[in-house]
């Protein structure tokens, strides 16, 4: 189980009289937009000051309805005149995703975990029985105290080795994940224009290629790719030699089912008919569900 962290706003004295707040305070709902930006320090604790989420490795910006939703008691005008004011006085700023951030977040919110929590807690108790000990027994106390220490800097150390840790995890995700979804189509199209001569050629790249692209490298390597471009151009049925002189093409081979079907082997040349064909039987069935999925025109 996770260790619980605790976390705090960090107010300096003159925060009230700082220039931003008396701003703020001098506006009609200035007490409302100084709870509101207190908030918004606390709703970002564990994404660094950053008004976002993650979803499926995207990074989602909160925007005023979903501000509004998650603070629950200000209108979404006053939510909005805030942020606006917030940006302008420099409370908040975007970041190079257009993420809202809080600016010197980490001068605002202070963190602990719960073991140096316990360890502060125990040492002012210890502190607080000495005031009540005879000289010779606070000595004894004295080296109690030391072996806290120790014990505190132990545990501070094994702290420290995890958030590196947790760190150096999230920096191997970040660029495995880099690694995963950055996309080259165009060497994609070299490698079928290049594979594939007697099939027509890709030209340009339109979004709904790129989207099949990037949905087949998320599960196929470019090695695969590559397999698959050049077992089509083995195949005599997918070159035209078949009762309807269909061709496969860049899209058709692309589709999920269709590469899977190639790499399995399903094209592979097999026995010839008179007429010097693939026999239609091997394939009559990939033909004709093609034809009903509109893959392949009549």
């Amino acid at each position: 189980m996770a260790e619980r962290k605790f976390y705090w706003i960090k107010l300096k004295k003159d925060f009230m009289d700082s220039d931003a707040v008396d701003f703020l305070m001098s506006q009609k709902d200035g007490a409302n937009y100084v709870v509101l930006y207190q908030m918004l320090c606390l709703m970002t604790v564990e994404t660094g000051g950053k008004l976002q989420r993650t979803l499926n490795e995207i990074i989602v910006p909160y925007d005023v309805e979903k501000i509004q939703r998650d603070t629950k008691y200000f209108e979404i005008d006053t939510v909005r005149a805030a942020i606006a004011l917030f940006s302008r006085l420099g409370l908040v700023y975007k970041d190079e995703n257009g993420c809202l951030s809080i600016a010197g977040y980490d001068c605002i919110v202070g963190s602990e975990r719960g073991s140096a929590e316990r360890m502060r807690r125990l040492r002012a108790k210890n502190a607080a029985i000495k005031t009540l000990l005879p000289a010779s027994q606070c000595d004894e106390l004295s080296d109690i105290d030391k072996e806290i220490d120790k014990e505190i800097d132990k545990e501070i150390d094994k702290e420290i080795d995890k958030e590196i840790d947790k760190e150096i995890d999230k920096e191997i995700d970040k660029r495995e994940s880099g690694k995963r979804f950055l996309v080259d189509y165009q060497e994609v199209a070299d490698l079928y224009n290049r594979l594939c001569p007697s099939l027509s050629r890709v030209t340009a790249l339109s979004d709904a290629r790129k989207k099949a692209i990037k949905a087949r490298l998320k599960k196929y390597s470019l090695d695969d790719l590559s397999r698959a471009f050049a077992m089509a151009e083995e195949s005599d049925f997918l070159k035209g030699a078949n009762s309807r002189d269909w061709s496969a093409n860049f899209d058709w081979i692309l589709k999920d089912a269709n590469l899977a079907k190639i790499l399995d082997g399903n094209y592979a040349n097999r026995g010839k008919s008179q007429t010097g064909r693939d026999s239609p039987g091997d394939h009559v069935d990939d033909y004709l569900l093609g034809v009903i999925n509109g893959e392949i025109k009549l």
